[in-house]
C-alpha cells in the first residue's frame, strides 16, 4: 500500500479529493438550503457544451467549458429571478440543450474518436497540478465569499424578500 502513494498520480488524487471535499461541503451545503439542487445539475450537465466547442473549434479546454458553464449559470439564474415557478423546466431545457450540444459538436469533429462519458465522469487519476491549482484558486474564492458575505447569504437562505427589503442585493448575490 505504501508504494502506491509514491506515485505522482495518485498523490494529486487524493489531493484533489480533499480540495473537492471542502469545496463541495461550503458549495454544496447552500446549494441545498436555497433548494438549488436541480439548477446545479443543470449547470454542470449544460457545460458539456463547452466540451464540445472546445473540441470542435480547437480551442483551449478550460477557458471553452469555463464560458460555456458560466453563461449557461447566468441565463439560468436570470429566468429563476424573473420565473421561479417555471424554472425547473427551463433548466431542465437548458440541461438537455447543453449536452445535446456538445454530443453534437463532438460527432462532427474530424478525427475524433473518444469515450464520450470520459467528459463526463472523468478519472481522479488524471488529475494534474494545473488542476489542483485551480481547485485551490476557487477554494479561496469561495472562502473569502462565504465568510464575507456569510450573514447576507443566511438571510437569504431563510428569506429572500425580506433579506430584499432589509436592503441585502439579493440579486447579485
Amino acid at each position: 500500500m505504501r508504494e502506491l502513494l509514491q506515485y505522482e498520480c495518485v498523490q494529486n488524487a487524493r489531493l484533489s479529493g480533499f480540495l473537492a471535499a471542502l469545496i463541495c461541503g461550503i458549495g454544496g451545503s447552500l446549494v441545498v438550503v436555497n433548494r438549488m439542487v436541480f439548477l446545479a445539475g443543470g449547470v454542470a450537465h449544460a457545460s458539456y457544451g463547452g466540451i464540445g466547442v472546445a473540441l470542435f473549434w480547437n480551442l483551449p479546454f478550460m477557458l471553452s467549458v469555463l464560458g460555456f458553464t458560466v453563461l449557461a449559470a447566468v441565463v439560468m439564474a436570470l429566468f429563476m429571478l424573473k420565473a421561479r415557478n417555471r424554472a425547473d423546466t427551463f433548466i431542465g431545457a437548458l440541461w438537455a440543450i447543453g449536452m445535446s450540444f456538445g454530443i453534437i459538436l463532438l460527432d462532427f469533429t474530424p478525427g475524433y474518436n473518444a469515450d464520450l462519458m470520459s467528459y463526463l465522469f472523468g478519472s481522479i487519476l488524471t488529475v494534474s497540478h494545473a488542476d489542483l491549482l485551480y481547485m485551490a484558486v476557487v477554494l479561496v474564492i469561495g472562502i473569502i465569499f462565504t465568510v464575507f458575505f456569510y450573514n447576507d447569504l443566511l438571510a437569504i437562505s431563510y428569506d429572500s424578500e425580506f433579506s430584499g427589503l432589509r436592503g441585502i442585493p439579493v440579486t447579485l448575490l
